[in-house]
């Protein structure tokens, strides 16, 4: 199981590496990109179900990278803050309150994917 992750380590920081590397400027240039993140879908899967990530989306023409996470507890205890001092309408803040997951866009996908790798070396 150890040799596992390892290859899964090392799989994952060629894919950060090509992410943070190869800009996607013409169309072999994406396919090669989506190759790359087609070998690590598997260890994704397995991040997005422990850490209640929903979903993923990469448009590596516009480069565009979106993580539909949860919402954190300093996020809400922020709006709490703001509602308290008058700040935010009692509308806006119930509204915020329902929601459970944001969108997240991130720089480049290889921050996405630095995340990942120190989750499974948290595994080891």
């Amino acid at each position: 199981m150890k040799l596992d992750i390892e290859s899964q380590i090392k799989a994952l920081r060629l894919t950060k590496l090509a992410f943070a590397k190869v800009k996607p400027t013409s169309k072999h240039k994406r396919e090669t990109l989506a190759l790359a993140f087609e070998q690590i879908k598997p260890i994704l899967r397995e991040y997005m179900k422990e850490n209640n990530i929903l979903a993923i989306e990469l448009d590596l023409k516009n480069r565009k990278y979106l993580v539909l996470e949860p919402i954190s507890n300093a996020e809400r205890n922020f709006w709490v803050e703001q509602w308290l001092s008058g700040e935010v309408s009692t509308r806006r803040f119930q509204a915020q309150l329902k929601q459970r997951f944001q969108w997240v866009q991130y720089l480049s996908f290889s921050d996405f994917l630095s995340g990942v790798e120190a989750w499974l070396e948290n595994k080891k």
